[in-house]
């Protein structure tokens, strides 16, 4: 066969390598082969998103499902959510705002009126938790939009993914806090103080360190954009207060002398 010596070199299409479709690591979680053990799969995932941050988010990036973290937070969340419910509804305590207003301590339910509550925390406390993951994770994602977090062009899905397992973690980093405002008295109080200041700083905190790593923008902007939706919504709740001091000043004046004498 003659060549010719002037025509454009040609490629084979054996030469032309296949599209790559393979995925990076996956979440222990969500990886039955390399983790058998049920119970390995959950403590290697708590390893990951604590100390392998890396590794955590780039399993929450490549991953395109939402059926295993929302597994994963009702399975691991359902304790650290029922337990002080459920602490909080045979015992009521007698919050701080209450005690700082000479309010009288809430009496503690009996027969029908004790199995309501107690019912709805364990049968609905799933679907909380699935709520609550959902929607805080939209809500970082449109903070993360907001300070150019998602301009690498990964998705809402890889949001909801590290918000829903990150979430799952720290509730049992908050349980002991948690457990301990059901502590009588002045111990209670100056937990629940304490758990209100954790609650605030370190969730949205470390949602937004393991977002701008899913991401791949810097730490800033994704801890940034999990505290947009926080800050907003102080500054609504701000925003009414004020405007009802404004309007209804002296009526809020004469219920804090009535409940604070000497305050004004």
């Amino acid at each position: 066969m003659e060549i010719d010596p002037y025509a454009p070199p040609r490629a084979t299409l054996e030469d032309i390598p296949p599209p790559t479709t393979t995925r990076g690591e996956w979440i222990p979680f969500e990886d039955e082969t390399r983790y058998p053990s049920f119970g390995q799969r959950i403590l290697e995932t708590f390893r990951w998103i604590f100390r392998e941050q890396e590794r955590a988010a780039a399993g929450f990036r490549d991953g395109d499902a939402l059926g295993a973290p929302i597994g994963f937070i009702c399975l691991l969340g359902y304790l650290p959510a029922v337990i002080p419910g459920l602490l909080g509804a045979l015992w009521p305590r007698q919050p701080l705002w209450m005690a700082w207003m000479h309010l009288p301590a809430p009496r503690p339910a009996e027969g029908f009126l004790l199995l309501i509550p107690i019912v709805s925390i364990v049968v609905f406390a799933p679907v909380g938790l699935i709520l609550g993951g959902l929607i805080g994770g939209l809500l970082n994602h449109a903070g993360l939009w907001l300070v150019r977090g998602t301009k690498q062009g990964h998705g809402l899905v890889a949001t909801l993914r590290s918000t829903l397992y990150t979430a799952a973690v720290l509730s049992w980093v908050m349980l002991p806090l948690n457990l301990a405002k059901s502590i009588p008295g002045i111990p209670g109080q100056v937990f629940e103080l304490l758990a209100l200041l954790v609650s605030v700083l370190l969730p949205a905190s470390y949602q937004g360190y393991l977002l701008a790593r899913t991401h791949r923008v810097e730490t800033w902007r994704g801890v940034l954009g999990a505290w947009l939706p926080g800050l907003a919504a102080l500054v609504c709740l701000g925003t009414c207060a004020g405007l009802a001091y404004w309007f209804a000043g002296d009526a809020v004046r004469e219920m804090f002398k009535q409940a604070r004498p000497g305050m004004f």
